[in-house]
């Protein structure tokens, strides 16, 4: 080997991709379902629109105590700072600032949502949500996109990351939306939505699923360095993380749990595939970063990992 550097693995990284991803996740569902039924009421969009519609509030909140990981992650104010004031153009930038106008522009739709002027509800709260949910958008892919940038670390230079990434943010803010329908199920359309939103849920575990085993047998196939992260993950060290947290807890159970819920809605049974699927996710994060080591470089520590 040329030297392997530890893993890359942080509590603070991981938890920050986490809440940033699903909650971005989560926003992004509540705002595409609440954009369509401005101008087309479909059956299936009204039932689900009582679940999703949580998205809207707890999408910013989650990205936004995301955001203090990453601060946490950076280690100092004067760190962050320079996140802010780096060149726009550096993606390490730009994903700074979405995260900060998309906490901005989110919790200001949802004070022009509740405004006492018709005009105010009907032109500036869309507006608002629009930029927030094009900044959702990037949230969850950027990064992804940012750990794949970087041939030192080969385990996660591929394509398939910010792939992962989109789909595993995706299916946890479904999850979220889920879990917390259920812990409003006295409000009116809360069961009849959970088991709405199980079909889609249904396809995004299905989405993730293919792209995580599409990243696994590519990496199986780029090389040595490459392979030695990916045993590590499969039958190495981590395998356990692996197959039960990500496999079972976040893709087989959920699945399942959609499956079954066609045929009975059980509303706590389909809170439980939401809490799985939201550990699924935080394990796939810890999972991917554990596994991944960089080579021929000095050794990473928690600051140096976003510069």
């Amino acid at each position: 080997e040329t030297g392997a550097a530890r893993g890359m693995a942080s509590s603070f990284i991981a938890c920050y991709l986490f809440l940033a991803g699903g909650g971005a996740g989560a926003f992004f569902i509540a705002a595409l379902v609440d954009g369509v039924l401005r101008f087309k009421r479909t059956p299936w969009l009204v039932r689900v629109a009582p679940v999703t519609d949580a998205g809207l509030s707890i999408g910013p909140a989650a990205v936004a105590v995301g955001g203090v990981f990453l601060l946490c992650d950076l280690g100092s104010p004067e760190r962050a700072l320079n996140v802010f004031l780096g060149p726009p153009q550096s993606l390490l930038g730009m994903g700074a600032w979405s995260i900060a106008i998309f906490c901005f522009s989110a919790i200001a739709a949802l004070v022009c949502g509740r405004a006492a002027f018709p005009l105010v509800r009907r032109v500036v709260e869309p507006a608002f949500q629009a930029i927030a949910f094009a900044c959702s958008a990037f949230v969850m892919v950027y990064s992804g996109l940012y750990l794949s940038l970087f041939p030192a670390i080969p385990f996660l230079h591929t394509p398939w990351i910010p792939i992962l990434f989109v789909a595993s943010a995706l299916a946890t803010g479904a999850g979220a939306l889920t879990v917390t329908a259920f812990v409003r199920q006295g409000f009116e359309g809360m069961l009849d939505g959970i088991g709405a939103l199980s079909t889609a849920d249904a396809l995004l575990a299905v989405v993730e699923a293919v792209a995580l085993a599409a990243f696994c047998v590519d990496a199986f196939m780029a090389g040595d360095a490459v392979a030695c992260s990916v045993r590590s993950l499969v039958t190495g060290s981590f395998s356990a993380l692996f197959w039960i947290g990500v496999v079972a807890a976040g893709l087989v159970g959920p699945l399942a749990i959609d499956i079954v819920s066609r045929r009975v809605a059980f509303a706590p049974l389909i809170a439980a595939g939401g809490l799985l699927r939201m550990t699924g996710g935080l394990c796939l994060r810890f999972a991917l970063l554990l596994a991944a080591v960089r080579y021929g470089m000095v050794d990473m520590s928690v600051q140096s990992f976003w510069f």
